[in-house]
């Protein structure tokens, strides 16, 4: 049984199913699908870092650790630091990630640029 209260609707899976359309229609989520499989994977080593250390940054040198733990145990080569920093920028640019200056290279701090609450 469904307790109904005057003057207040129920929610139906019409709205679910617009909700979840919504959801994927936003702009950060449209990026990271269409971004290079590089990319991916180092956003998915962010996600990694983020639930292990509950933290809502971290920094580049050990996101390049998880990054090669990642490769080693999907058969990918490593790609190397010059490139995962390129592919950090880039990310950057399309203000998919807050990242320092990229003077800080090992140290740089990188975060999601969106609320936590949308990976959780």
């Amino acid at each position: 049984m469904v307790y109904h209260s005057p003057g207040k609707e129920l929610v139906t899976m019409t709205d679910v199913d617009a909700a979840i359309q919504e959801m994927f229609q936003a702009s950060h989520v449209q990026v990271m699908k269409n971004c290079s499989k590089l990319s991916k994977i180092f956003l998915t080593a962010i996600v990694y870092e983020l639930y292990k250390t509950g933290m809502g940054e971290t920094t580049f040198e050990k996101l390049t650790m998880t990054i090669l733990c990642i490769c080693s145990s999907n058969g990918e080569a490593f790609p190397g630091w010059d490139t995962l920093l390129k592919v950090g920028c880039q990310l950057g640019e399309c203000r998919i990630v807050l990242c320092e200056p990229g003077d800080r290279h090992r140290l740089q701090k990188l975060q999601f640029n969106f609320p936590r609450l949308v990976l959780w």
